[in-house]
């Protein structure tokens, strides 16, 4: 049976720094459940629990049906792209990028400290012979792509709201923050030579021991934005971005018809961006609590005083976006022979970097010079 094991090629430090480690890990989990615990009591403040299961008695299963055929086309559309991200090395198959992908969808959704990344990266490089680090690098960039679309189409879709100036003016501009981040990452990319020697000279305030690994990773996350510089691939891999998660406004769109729910498209891209941005906050597994109380929060102002209603779309949301992937990751990860027994270790920057570094053939330090 193979096990699911994250290993890198450098030695973990034990003792003092293990239990650290530990310790950070135990403290996350329990910050993830404090916060799941206020959310729920706060999606279930001022609800009618009599509404709710009145809303799920008169459920319209078709509208759910339907709902399933842009919930798959997402997914598939997230394999393509992926397949794409590890340009230009040879395809993978697009049936073993579903299999991994469904597996660490179930690792994200049933485990702490989303491992499912790691264990997405993992399962891949065995099965294929990639570098960890470099499956680890697609999933970055992929990430990026993800949150760029989301605050692009934030700031496309804020002029169509009724929000506050003062709302609109700290969306605006930190949309136009990450934006000018990620052009400074591009141009970085761009300008390879004089990026890397940039790197190297601000590097010198590094202590010796920590240089390389750092530099190894500063290069790794260049070369898959490289990537994004080829202009037909690049803008590929953005309509595809953009596309996928249209379909996912879709799909919310009929699972609130389902509840006879008349949720708009520009409510439903609300819906996506809230959900989105706001998963990055810790939470308990399953994103429990955290999930119903961003629908609420984030369509409350839109449907003044109808708590129960939103709560009911939260809950079923999150039924119909989750139970699939857990279902279809369960049978990949039996299929796999893949193993709960032991679940892989989140790495530290510094043991991503070091992998990342031995990828990279150590160079001459290029020097900067500051005279004028």
């Amino acid at each position: 049976m193979i096990i699911v094991k994250a290993q890198f090629t450098t030695n973990k430090v034990v003792g003092k720094g293990t239990g650290y480690k530990r310790l950070r890990k135990h403290l996350k989990l329990w910050v993830g459940l404090v916060i799941s615990a206020v959310a729920v009591w706060f999606a279930l403040s001022g609800i009618n629990f009599g509404q709710v299961g009145d809303s799920f008695s008169r459920l319209n299963w078709w509208w759910i049906l339907a709902s399933l055929i842009p919930y798959f086309l997402n997914l598939f559309m997230k394999i393509t792209r992926w397949q794409l991200l590890f340009s230009p090395s040879p395809k993978i198959r697009l049936g073993r990028l579903w299999a991994t992908l469904n597996i660490s969808y179930l690792f994200n959704t049933v485990l702490p400290a989303r491992l499912g990344e790691i264990v997405r990266a993992y399962a891949l490089s065995r099965s294929e012979r990639i570098s960890p680090v470099r499956v680890l690098s697609t999933i970055f960039l992929e990430k990026i792509m993800d949150v760029m679309t989301m605050f692009i189409f934030l700031i496309f879709l804020l002029p169509f709201l009724s929000l506050g100036d003062d709302i609109k003016q700290a969306a605006f501009i930190t949309g136009g923050l990450v934006v000018v981040a990620f052009l400074v990452c591009m141009l970085m990319a761009a300008f390879r030579k004089q990026s890397e020697a940039l790197v190297r000279w601000v590097l010198r305030i590094v202590p010796s021991r920590f240089r390389e690994p750092i530099f190894g990773l500063v290069r790794e996350v260049l070369d898959v934005l490289g990537i994004l510089l080829d202009f037909k691939l690049s803008l590929n891999l953005w309509a595809q971005s953009v596309v996928l998660w249209l379909m996912i406004v879709v799909n919310y769109m009929f699972v609130a018809f389902a509840l006879n729910i008349p949720l708009k498209f520009e409510l439903g891209m609300v819906l996506l961006i809230a959900l989105n941005l706001g998963m990055v906050v810790p939470s308990a597994p399953g994103y429990i609590g955290v999930f119903e109380a961003l629908v609420k929060v984030s369509l409350l102002p839109f449907f003044p005083g109808q708590e129960s209603m939103l709560v009911s779309l939260g809950l079923l949301l999150h039924i119909t976006g989750y139970l699939p992937v857990i279902i279809l990751g369960a049978y990949y990860t039996w299929a796999e022979g893949l193993s709960f027994g032991k679940v892989p270790a989140t790495p530290s920057v510094e043991e991503i970097s070091a992998e990342a570094a031995s990828h990279h053939p150590v160079e001459a330090e290029p020097t900067v010079s500051t005279k004028k």
